[in-house]
């Protein structure tokens, strides 16, 4: 569908017909933590109705929603980013340049480099229907993945082309996604791994139902992607079909739903009709089980779903709870085989910056609802071995299959936009050493790591900097032989 050839030839299509420029973009990216954080500080303080769990966010929603009459640092600057962003026509090209250190397994919510070396230039265009964006970049110094594969050369990874079809748009691209309330990971789909190349159609503005039967659920958004994964795996190329909604009922000030599913289905020598995918859709596909085919290579694919939410439990208060829940199976319509994520978050004012804390667990372990529990199934499946991944990380928490995570994180905010933040990690990757994993394969890791990172502006050079430091220590739970040492990273993008 997406072959290497298709999306070069989209690409020169999309820069043929659009000017080719900077940063006015319609969708604001799941690589900026601390604009996440002043988005949500804007929404526990009643500036704006929207739900904000589903990244890509619509600037255009924001806008709408965002109350006019609102005040404060904060506010002023998101409303600075919304000015900039909705201008139309070209922008400046932007170059960019990032550096990694060769240690480094967690990748949360930011824009930190996957590769030793990456360099790379950027232009974008908006008109008042079409817009897009070329981003190439060249990387190097590729650590081979869990399967000993290297992913070097040029890559189109940020790049798009969307038009806008009413309150909806449409898009192809290599966009990065990331949905659920999680600060550290999500168990569905988060920006460890590069993004898949997908259409998308999108949700704008979270307009509330006008008629009184539905008007309760509040602002809500949907999107549904289908995309193609890497050709270098056991089954090549098979699709993702993933879609989700999102809610703010208002039964319940503060509560936040999200309903999430994703499939993976089709590729080389697997069945990929129409039925197929009907099938897959009506979850015809556990043989055995609630699936026609008697063939086992004949079941659609695999395919996970399930529920998020964030609570703020009191009017005034300044703490919130959030969780994810994920099924890597089913069992009449309902997901089975559950992962568990939990958290809880606060914020508050120091001085003219804004801050935020969090604690979040998260446990990949695949449990039943009898609560047996059922090894090296998270992220796994019997047909598509290379699992839920892509170009060697997993599509969901990075902490991939059978690991226990605990992480305790804050950022500071100050009202030019710079920002330091940090997170503490500690838990056990792949617990029963057994099974595929992408950070810990065939073997159990105790894991412990601290990392400060920071973003800062440079006005007088049209630059920006983001930067990390930490230190990471992986314990191998049979050999007791321990592995650690410093982890860093460096990006700069410039407006020339």
């Amino acid at each position: 569908m997406f072959s290497v050839s298709h999306r070069i030839f989209l690409w020169l299509f999309v820069c043929h017909w659009l000017p080719i420029s900077s940063s006015a973009s319609p969708f604001l990216s799941p690589d900026d933590p601390f604009l996440r954080h002043e988005l949500r500080w804007l929404r526990d303080n009643r500036l704006l109705d929207a739900p904000l769990n589903t990244w890509p966010i619509s600037w255009g929603g924001i806008d709408v929603r965002l109350k006019e009459d609102g005040q404060g640092s904060v506010f002023d600057r998101v409303r600075d980013c919304l000015d900039k962003e909705r201008e139309a026509g070209w922008g400046s090209t932007i170059g960019r340049i990032g550096f990694r250190g060769d240690r480094g397994v967690a990748r949360s919510f930011q824009a930190e480099p996957r590769v030793g070396f990456s360099g790379g230039i950027e232009r974008a265009w908006m008109g008042d229907r079409l817009a897009g964006k070329l981003r190439l970049a060249n990387v190097r110094q590729v650590e081979p993945d869990w399967r000993g594969r290297v992913d070097d050369g040029f890559q189109f990874d940020g790049s798009y082309f969307a038009t806008r079809l009413g309150n909806w748009s449409a898009s192809f691209g290599q966009t990065e996604r990331s949905w659920g309330p999680g600060w550290d990971g999500s168990l569905i789909l988060s920006t460890n791994a590069r993004p898949v190349p997908a259409f998308s159609i999108d949700r704008r503005i979270p307009e509330p139902f006008e008629t009184k039967w539905l008007s309760w659920i509040g602002p809500w958004n949907a999107t549904m992607f289908v995309g193609q994964m890497e050709e270098n795996r056991d089954v090549s190329e098979p699709y993702v079909w993933g879609m989700r909604a999102e809610f703010a009922p208002t039964i319940l000030d503060g509560l936040e739903i999200g309903l999430f599913r994703v499939m993976q289905l089709g590729g080389e020598g697997r069945p990929s009709g129409f039925k197929t995918w009907t099938d897959a859709f009506l979850s015809q596909d556990n043989y055995g089980a609630n699936s026609k085919h008697q063939d086992k290579w004949k079941e659609p694919g695999n395919q996970l779903a399930g529920i998020d939410f964030r609570w703020r439990p009191l009017t005034e208060s300044s703490f919130a709870l959030y969780g994810q829940v994920v099924g890597e199976d089913e069992d009449h319509f309902l997901p089975n085989a559950l992962m568990f994520q939990y958290g809880i978050e606060t914020w508050g004012s120091w001085e003219s910056s804004t801050w935020r804390m969090f604690l979040e667990y998260a446990d990949t372990t695949s449990t039943w609802w009898t609560d047996e529990i059922r090894q090296n199934a998270s992220y796994n499946h019997g047909i598509y071995t290379d699992g839920y991944r892509h170009h060697g990380r997993s599509v969901g928490h990075w902490a991939d299959s059978d690991s226990e995570i605990v992480s305790f994180g804050g950022l500071l905010a100050n009202y030019e936009g710079n920002g330091w933040g940090g997170i503490v990690r500690a838990g056990k990757l792949n617990r029963d050493g057994g099974g595929n994993s992408a950070v810990s394969n065939s073997v159990a890791t105790d894991i412990k790591s601290v990392q400060l990172f920071h973003k800062r502006s440079f006005s007088k050079w049209d630059a920006q900097m983001t930067c990390g430091l930490g230190w990471e220590e992986l314990e191998n739970s049979s050999t007791q032989n321990t592995e650690n040492g410093p982890t860093g990273f460096l990006s700069i993008a410039r407006v020339f």
